[in-house]
């Protein structure tokens, strides 16, 4: 760990010390609208965000025991003066996405006088823009130093800048303090297996972040946090979150051993889902044991059907089978697959747009987010975009659903929004996403061990059901569509519970993906215009 003193010129060059009973306000500013923020479908639930900040109680469970936590998401709650004034020290974390939100927190914080600290995956990525607004920034993985840090607090002799650059070893990370959230108003709960991935994909900053040896907990460490979460009552999704769970492919074998013989214990109470990588399907043991231990679904790094761009980018685990059959397999398997895609590659041609849409109807992945390709703060690609001088000084590197490349794209700009936006309106068109839908729900072939999660209630569903009814199948335009996959699904899987459930799931996602997508192309549309107006938005030829 490297401490830099300097002061900015808007934050006082010494602190006081706070004591060791100081009050901290962990703070998760609101994650804007986004392909994976469903709020549309949010909007059907009782539930008020997908899922809780994992990151920040898992700091709450790194403080000092004689600290008082209290944590605000402002997803599901309002943050207030109030709870700013109680607090001696305002901790804040957030990814890229929550930056304007952080800002907010802190100028709030810092104008009611109160001292504050920052953290993430943001902060990791870009500390110098959070000097001039925190007193302290925290850079890394601070697990086995933040008692140090805390230390430092309590006594006046906290540094400005913490630079943790060794990579903890997570067998010592504590149960992150999920008694801190209100759990009631999360759809999904989250915990972490491991960290880091072994590959070499040249846009990814999770190798920058966290290593390319993943580093993972023990088995009994997984099974003490279900243990918690299964205590304070939580019966209903739950996310490993690892970027890569299968990085370490035998060490993700051993674990869902384990939560096998615990789900079985305990009645399977949670169902799992994870994000993975494309390589899932040549280790069939691994997605077997994965299904016994009550796996639904998994998301994965596709990106691409060009082999070319696989190549470009460095993603040669998408290379090793064919994507169709990997797919098709892990439907076969039990495990339903839904996934991310990017556009934007210097390989990609005109016909890409036209490839990806045939290729998600192909493999009938109902959520199939795509994005134009960004280059993020320390990776490889934004490297060679600054070497080559093809970065945009004046473009924000937000890798947001609607921004364009924050660097100059072989592809004529105009051509590469046109495409995107083209087939973002193609894939969410309501009677293509909900007869993707269909055939996806034909092609997944559940196993028997498979459980759904933990179900409202009648009367919970009665409500969920009555607003979808309402809002998607009387006032809604794609209505019709609507109606024929509703009564596909009643009449094919109304006894069959583990089919109903991710059916219905994807039935109300249709209020969230259907509408934000035409929001989204209609943004693009607007970028088209302005990248067409700036002379250094210009194609870069081969020989540039």
């Amino acid at each position: 760990m490297v401490p830099t003193p300097a002061p900015s010129p808007e934050a006082p060059a010494a602190f006081p010390p706070l004591g060791k009973r100081l009050k901290a306000l962990l703070v998760w500013p609101r994650i804007p609208n986004s392909f994976w923020s469903f709020n549309g479908m949010l909007e059907l639930l009782p539930e008020k965000v997908v899922m809780p900040p994992l990151g920040l109680v898992t700091v709450a469970a790194l403080c000092p025991p004689q600290w008082t936590l209290r944590l605000v998401d402002e997803g599901v709650e309002e943050l207030t003066d109030d709870h700013l004034r109680w607090a001696d020290l305002v901790m804040v974390g957030g990814m890229e996405v929550q930056k304007s939100g952080m800002r907010e927190v802190l100028a709030r914080a810092r104008r009611l006088g109160k001292r504050t600290m920052v953290g993430g995956p943001y902060t990791s990525g870009e500390p110098e823009q959070m000097l001039a607004l925190a007193d302290h920034v925290v850079v890394g993985e601070p697990d086995e130093v933040f008692g140090e840090i805390a230390a430092g607090v309590e006594s006046g002799n906290a540094q400005r800048l913490y630079e943790v650059t060794d990579k903890p070893d997570v067998t010592r990370t504590p149960t992150p303090r999920f008694d801190l959230l209100k759990l009631s108003l999360y759809a999904s709960m989250s915990i972490q297996f491991s960290r880091g991935c072994p590959f070499q994909c040249e846009f990814c900053d999770i190798i920058i972040l966290y290593g390319r040896k993943p580093r993972t907990k023990r088995p009994e460490q997984v099974l003490a946090e279900l243990d918690v979460l299964l205590s304070l009552g939580w019966k209903k999704q739950l996310f490993i979150v690892d970027d890569n769970f299968i990085g370490n492919h035998q060490r993700a074998l051993e674990l869902c051993g384990e939560l096998e013989k615990w789900q079985r214990a305990n009645g399977f109470p949670v169902m799992f889902y994870t994000e993975a990588s494309m390589d899932l399907a040549r280790k069939t043991a691994l997605v077997d044991a994965m299904v016994r231990a009550n796996f639904f679904y998994v998301f994965l790094g596709i990106e691409s059907p060009s082999k070319e761009c696989l190549q470009e980018t460095r993603k040669f685990q998408n290379l090793a089978m064919d994507p169709v059959n990997c797919i098709d397999l892990l439907h076969a398997k039990g495990l339903w697959v839904t996934g991310g895609f990017i556009v934007g590659f210097d390989s990609d041609t005109e016909d890409i747009f036209e490839r990806q849409i045939e290729f998600i109807e192909r493999t009938a992945i109902p959520w199939a987010l795509l994005n134009a390709l960004h280059a993020m703060p320390r990776t490889a690609l934004h490297e060679r975009m600054e070497r080559e001088g093809r970065l945009l000084q004046d473009s924000q590197h937000s890798s947001g659903d609607a921004n364009p490349p924050n660097f100059r794209t072989r592809m004529a700009p105009a051509s590469l929004l046109r495409g995107q936006a083209k087939t973002l309106g193609a894939i969410y068109e309501p009677r293509t996403f909900y007869e993707r839908a269909w055939r996806s729900m034909q092609a997944w072939e559940i196993k028997r061990n498979q459980r759904a999660a933990r179900q409202p209630g009648a009367s919970g569903i009665a409500r969920i059901l009555a607003r979808s009814i309402w809002r998607q199948g009387v006032r809604s335009s794609y209505r019709r569509a609507y109606w024929k996959y509703f009564f596909r699904i009643l009449t094919h899987y109304a006894f069959n519970p583990p089919k109903i459930w991710m059916a219905a799931t994807l039935m109300i996602s249709g209020n969230h993906f259907i509408p934000y997508a035409r929001e989204v192309v209609s943004k693009i549309e607007q970028q088209v215009q302005r990248v067409e107006d700036l002379p250094e938005l210009v194609p870069v030829t081969a020989e540039d």
